[in-house]
């Protein structure tokens, strides 16, 4: 039984650390907006959607993610380029929509 235990700890925290990080982003677009314009246009956007989606700031901008209770968060991250912004959009799972990732690119111009 304890062997049992041990299994189950180990995998709830793997599947924990899984979701508390992108993985491959699924698109990276760039727009002439700053990072704060960019990211003040889509977390409105995100949290009609998402109403627990959060944004926090990372270096050179800021990282917006739509928590999911039962797949990984989709994330968004937005950070200087060259002549504003690049957003890079990693989705969660193959369970949550478009509608996020749609709500960012209307966004872009």
């Amino acid at each position: 039984m304890p062997t049992f235990r041990i299994f189950v700890c180990t995998l709830l925290t793997a599947s924990l650390a899984g979701c508390a990080t992108p993985g491959n982003p699924t698109a990276s677009k760039l727009t002439s907006k700053t990072p704060a314009q960019y990211a003040a246009c889509v977390m409105p956007k995100w949290q009609a959607l998402a109403p627990l989606a959060n944004q926090k700031s990372i270096a050179h901008g800021y990282r917006l993610t739509a928590p999911s209770a039962v797949a990984s968060d989709d994330v968004l991250e937005v950070v200087e380029s060259r002549d504003g912004s690049r957003a890079t959009f990693y989705k969660g799972s193959f369970l949550s929509g478009d509608k996020l990732r749609q709500a960012a690119r209307e966004c872009l111009e």
